[in-house]
């Protein structure tokens, strides 16, 4: 476990060496190296103060070429930072905070749209009827087959009785069912 930690150490001092000699993705891939050793480690203190810097020098690299990535470096090298009781990487991880909260928020790219993934509207209820068999089924108007709106059979209704429905099953009551000639309730229901 210390042999990570010295290497991950080594590895940050790389990345830092190539970082200042302009040589930005050598430097990123040595924080990689960095980055893969010390999540190897358990959790300690020099553990946490090592991933601070590392993931903060990742954000100070990275926060021109590629701000969404660099502001999780930050966010999570900010976090590391607090865990610790170091003051000088404290101190950097506070200032590179405020500096990144006076820049406006980096907002992600907009995936395009594609139509196999959106929704649908449902197709509209016909009653169990095609369309071109008469009457406007959103009007409640009766058609030429006497059926108004949800197939609705008007012809045998009297001035006392309510329409039957024909697709509804199982009402409170015992009575109207869906299947007329099955014996939930025929005609005389409640």
């Amino acid at each position: 476990m210390r042999e990570l930690l010295y290497n991950a150490a080594k590895h940050f001092k790389r990345g830092k060496a190539l970082s200042e000699r302009g040589d930005s993705r050598g430097a990123m891939v040595a924080f990689e190296d960095a980055l893969k050793d010390l999540h190897a480690v358990k959790p300690q203190r020099m553990r946490d103060v090592l991933l601070a810097q590392v993931y903060l020098s990742r954000y100070q690299l990275g926060r021109d070429s590629d701000p969404l990535k660099a502001d999780s470096d930050l966010r999570l090298g900010y976090s590391y930072a607090r865990t610790t009781f170091e003051p000088t990487v404290r101190q950097l991880a506070e200032g590179l905070w405020q500096e990144r909260m006076l820049r406006p928020p980096v907002l992600p790219p907009r995936a395009p749209k594609v139509d196999g993934n959106r929704r649908r509207p449902a197709p509209a209820r016909t009653g169990g009827r095609a369309d071109d068999q008469g009457g406007d089924e959103g009007d409640g108007r009766p058609s030429a087959t006497g059926e108004g709106r949800w197939g609705e059979d008007r012809r045998s209704v009297g001035a006392d009785q309510k329409p039957r429905r024909g697709n509804r099953r199982g009402r409170r009551g015992g009575g109207q069912g869906g299947n007329q000639s099955g014996g939930q309730g025929g005609a005389h229901g409640g």
